[in-house]
């Protein structure tokens, strides 16, 4: 077999629902954002998650069964690079595993990986098999042996829709995950949802020209209805800043809360965190009459060992594509890791929010805004390589950015924006001794902005 790299080093080097329809359901709401008379429901989904299509742990039928069981409404399987099509092929994100007689595979379709022994990114190993035909059946997973060694054939993405799909209860989006980077090691990862053709990474030495020139790249290959979402700022460490989607008003989404440091990392004392990231850009552009940037929940799921850390709630007419995508760009969607809002409203000046509480405890709400006289200015800092740290220039922005405006013990409020404020957002936290600041809050929700 072709000799394996960690996940790390690979990255380093690229330049490249449940039970019944209610379940994770809020109760219908008479009026969305904006008024509208439409009776909208909220639905809980994931739109960045991974299996084996790349370098998800799990075979994708079992990572896909695990958020249908979980009460979510809707996923799109985000996989590096690929889209889960019927072309045979052996080589994807991080590997080649051409076998030795291709003539085994004829008539086949889709991807096949073999059997590692060992463990290993993004290695397939004979545990996460056995869940799945421990879950599924013996006949659920497609198996040729080539000179002693396994392939595993991957379902693409029209069998798993005509297994897990049902209408009005489960929906799968396509979509993929474009990775690669900077020369220097910086990471910009991008989702593009609802497509189901790739185009190669692009790279350039500076974040701001890959973001741009990927964005202009996805409206030439694709139809106009489709997300593009600017993913994990902070990873692998202050890879791109704010400043450089200030310098970009065209992107509308970026993930919020999926943004830990590579684990080898420590944060900057002095550096951003995603809730500055979102209040310097939005800063921004409100006072330049621009369309505020979107926050988006994920979990960028590889392994399904623990809980996921994020996901959105999106408020739309019905779970289809159309409507969902279209209530994402209008904003009328929330961010979450473990906190539900049951309504959200904004009249054109005043916010108001209600927490669906579900169980007892002490609940706060926070109005988040920025102040017409904020401060602009950044400032940079020049972080040398270092033994918990790579070599990085981290923008600095002034205090004045993304202020609490006002606070309610409680679990209903309403903010009225004044004179002097730029835009509002809420944020819904369940207060304890442990509770966590900004995007590492938990259990929370996070509100678009308003303006």
């Amino acid at each position: 077999m072709p000799k394996h790299v960690s996940r790390r080093d690979f990255l380093k080097t690229s330049a490249a629902f449940a039970a019944s329809v209610s379940v994770g359901i809020r109760n219908p709401v008479s009026a969305a954002v904006g008024n509208t008379a439409q009776q909208k429901r909220w639905f809980k989904g994931n739109l960045h998650m991974h299996n084996q299509w790349s370098d998800g742990h799990p075979l994708p039928e079992w990572a896909v069964d695990w958020y249908k069981s979980h009460g979510y409404h809707f996923i799109c399987p985000s996989d590096h690079n690929i889209f889960q099509s019927d072309e045979l092929r052996f080589d994807g994100f991080g590997f080649k595993n051409k076998p030795s007689d291709i003539a085994a595979f004829k008539g086949e379709t889709s991807l096949w990986k073999p059997i590692s022994p060992t463990a290993g990114w993004p290695k397939l190993t004979r545990k996460h098999v056995d869940e799945a035909i421990e879950k599924f059946g013996d006949d659920s997973v497609r198996m040729i042996t080539v000179d002693e060694e396994t392939y595993v054939r991957m379902k693409p993405f029209a069998e798993l829709e005509k297994q897990f799909v049902e209408p009005s209860r489960f929906l799968m989006i396509p979509g993929y995950e474009q990775t690669g980077g900077c020369p220097n090691g910086q990471q910009v990862h991008v989702n593009f949802i609802n497509v189901r053709e790739v185009f190669p990474y692009i790279s350039a030495k500076e974040p701001k020209d890959i973001l741009e020139r990927t964005f202009e790249k996805g409206r030439e290959m694709y139809r106009p209805d489709y997300l593009f979402t600017a993913n994990h700022p902070l990873w692998r460490y202050y890879d791109f800043s704010p400043n450089d989607l200030i310098a970009l008003p065209q992107i509308r989404l970026f993930e919020l809360n999926n943004n830990a440091i590579d684990g080898k990392y420590e944060a900057h004392p002095q550096g951003w965190k995603p809730g500055q990231f979102w209040d310097v850009v939005n800063a921004y552009r409100a006072s330049h009459d621009q369309p505020l940037l979107l926050g988006m929940g994920s979990d960028d799921r590889h392994s399904y060992a623990g809980p996921a850390e994020g996901w959105s709630v999106v408020r739309a007419v019905s779970l289809c594509v159309e409507d969902l995508l279209h209530a994402i760009r209008a904003g009328d969607f929330y961010a979450s890791n473990g906190l539900d809002f049951e309504d959200i409203q904004f009249d054109g000046k005043t916010l108001s929010v209600k927490i669906d509480v579900r169980e007892e405890g002490k609940y706060r709400i926070q109005f988040l805004g920025t102040k017409k006289d904020y401060d602009p200015t950044s400032r940079v800092i020049e972080v040398a390589e270092g033994p918990r740290c790579p070599a990085r220039k981290i923008d600095v922005y002034s205090d004045s950015i993304g202020r609490i405006l006002d606070t309610v013990e409680g679990t209903q409020g309403s903010y009225t924006l004044k004179p002097d404020d730029l835009y509002v957002r809420a944020k819904i936290v369940k207060v304890s001794d442990k509770l966590q600041d900004d995007w590492q809050s938990k259990p929370a929700a996070w509100s678009q902005p308003y303006k």
